[in-house]
């Protein structure tokens, strides 16, 4: 636990020290959002039934959540670090291999809690009420938080498999496939039939309705759970597969 915790405040202040790769993915989510609420707000007013009562921004905070939370950026850190020469040192150290795939996720944590309370922050100064108070938003930036870590365990893996910037870079443009095969814009029984399928079967889309019945619904404790048990399963899967290759990972 002493060398995560070790490794986990080194990759921290990594974040502090250099707000220029944290800035940027915090540009898109706010974009999208305030983009997206200018085009769609008027078509649904908060007298749709699925806003109850609600401005358009309530509806599509969630996804904005998660464009701010899904990024490669430990990826990206890690495959600088097999470029330069450090991670080699770290792979010679008297530490547990896997304590440097969890420095990482820590730092990733501290991340996503920072970025998703000041996206979520945003989306409440335009004008989204949280439906569950403050304890709803401290859950809100929490899962987001643990989605973030989450998916953090993909761009740690494709880092450790190509040990190339450019495909771990790339490993963020995936996700945004898997965000829009979601009820982004509308809900489940306003989608197309084949859209609907591809969503209900996209596992993401369960952690956006999670997030959004806190911000509309209140306290469902069924989406709620479904949608933490998403994000354990997801992270237990990322996160196992970048085990096993720095098990066996040969300098």
């Amino acid at each position: 636990m002493t060398e995560v915790l070790l490794l986990g405040r080194r990759a921290t202040r990594e974040i502090i020290r250099y707000p220029e790769a944290t800035i940027p993915t915090l540009f898109i989510p706010l974009f999208f959002l305030v983009v997206n609420i200018g085009q769609v707000s008027k078509t649904f007013p908060s007298t749709t039934p699925f806003l109850k009562g609600q401005g358009y921004v309530a509806f599509q905070l969630p996804v904005s959540l998660m464009f701010a939370v899904a990024t490669a950026t430990s990826g990206l850190a890690l495959v600088t670090e097999i470029d330069l020469g450090y991670f080699d040192k770290l792979l010679v150290a008297p530490i547990r291999r896997s304590s440097i795939i969890f420095g990482r996720l820590t730092a990733d944590l501290v991340r996503g809690i920072a970025t998703s309370a000041l996206v979520l922050l945003v989306g409440i100064a335009l004008g989204a009420r949280i439906q569950t108070g403050v304890a709803g938003a401290l859950v809100i930036v929490l899962l987001s938080a643990m989605f973030g870590v989450a998916y953090a365990g993909f761009g740690l893996l494709v880092a450790l498999r190509t040990r190339n910037v450019q495909a771990t870079q790339s490993s963020f443009l995936l996700f945004f496939p898997l965000l829009f095969l979601t009820p982004n814009f509308v809900p489940f029984d306003r989608l197309s039939p084949l859209m609907e399928t591809l969503a209900r079967i996209n596992p993401v889309s369960y952690v956006i309705v999670g997030l959004r019945s806190l911000v509309i619904n209140g306290w469902v404790l069924g989406q709620l759970a479904v949608a933490a048990l998403v994000i354990v399963g997801l992270g237990l899967i990322l996160t196992g597969l970048s085990l096993r290759v720095i098990a066996t990972y040969d300098r």
